[in-house]
């Protein structure tokens, strides 16, 4: 990695992850029953596509290609100016993605863009990834064929990645996500497993949602209405050098205990535990929270999920 490319940042979605310059974030994300879209931009055009699906049995990786560039050119208005295609040209090669079945290519009309598509035997995923650019903008393709050798197309170690304006949270790769905000000011994202549940959330802003009322305070305003049926109670603690909180908190309903045992009988977790942390990076002017409610076989999950955000660098070394 040249020194350029170690101020770029890492975005991920539903498993796919990408590094890209720091100028671009985020710009659409989509998400179906077997596949999948995810766009970066910067502030004047989108940069970067990336669309994939799961596959079964035998896929011809041409045909995919040709299909896909097809689609893009009846996909043009009239009065646009005709696409050129090239099939034979080097975008990257299969030793730097490690991918079988790769196919590479490029367009040229009103903007220019090289791309890439491959299967990936591991997860049986097909994925097409293309990197825009302007008609004069110079050493495109080697910024494509930079951005393309970042991108791994599934989880790695039953973790999985959701990376956006510069959050970064890992979750278990059988955790669902069930919806997410992804404004100025708030990210977060929520998931599912069973009856157990997660979330992860980055707040801006810090110095002003903490001006006048301390971090149990914000944590009591803001996430209270979420967590109080849990009976929540925290505690003060310190975490990678932040001002932190750890939450806890119990839910015992009539006959809870029944279904709890009957649901572990049946191989399924019964979420009775809460655990939740809240901490404020100063030099990163944001709050961090996560919190989850977990079988209690699985209480040390919500630590786990925590100690994989990465906040202020300079406090883990």
């Amino acid at each position: 990695m040249d020194d350029e490319q170690q101020n770029w940042h890492l975005i991920g979605w539903d498993g796919i992850t990408v590094r890209v310059p720091a100028e671009w974030d985020m710009g659409a994300i989509s998400r179906e029953e077997k596949g999948g879209y995810l766009r970066a931009d910067d502030q004047e055009m989108p940069r970067l596509e990336i669309k994939w699906h799961s596959s079964d049995g035998f896929v011809d990786m041409e045909q995919v290609v040709s299909q896909y560039l097809k689609q893009m050119q009846r996909s043009r208005k009239r009065g646009q100016q005709p696409v050129h295609i090239e099939r034979e040209v080097k975008v990257i090669s299969r030793r730097k993605v490690k991918k079988d079945k790769l196919q590479t290519f490029a367009w040229h009309a009103e903007q220019d863009a090289y791309g890439a598509a491959w299967l990936c035997k591991q997860c049986g995923r097909v994925v097409i990834a293309q990197v825009m650019g302007s008609v004069d903008e110079e050493n495109l393709g080697q910024l494509a064929q930079q951005v393309i050798a970042t991108v791994s197309d599934h989880p790695t170690g039953g973790w999985k990645t959701w990376a956006a304006y510069g959050f970064v949270a890992e979750l278990p790769e059988d955790f669902e996500l069930k919806n997410q905000k992804l404004r100025a000011g708030l990210i977060e994202f929520n998931f599912e497993r069973n009856t157990e549940k997660a979330t992860v959330a980055c707040w801006g802003m810090a110095n002003v949602a903490l001006r006048r009322r301390s971090l149990k305070e914000w944590a009591e305003q803001e996430l209270g209405k979420a967590l109080s049926r849990y009976g929540p109670e925290s505690e003060p603690i310190e975490h990678r050098g932040h001002p932190a909180l750890a939450i806890t908190g119990k839910r015992l309903l009539p006959f809870q205990g029944i279904q709890r045992f009957f649901r572990h009988v049946a191989g399924r977790p019964w979420a009775d535990q809460l655990r939740g942390y809240v901490w404020h990076c100063e030099p990163e002017n944001k709050i961090y929270v996560v919190y989850a409610y977990l079988d209690h076989d699985n209480y040390d999950l919500a630590e786990q999920i925590r100690d994989r955000i990465v906040c202020h660098q300079e406090t883990i070394t």
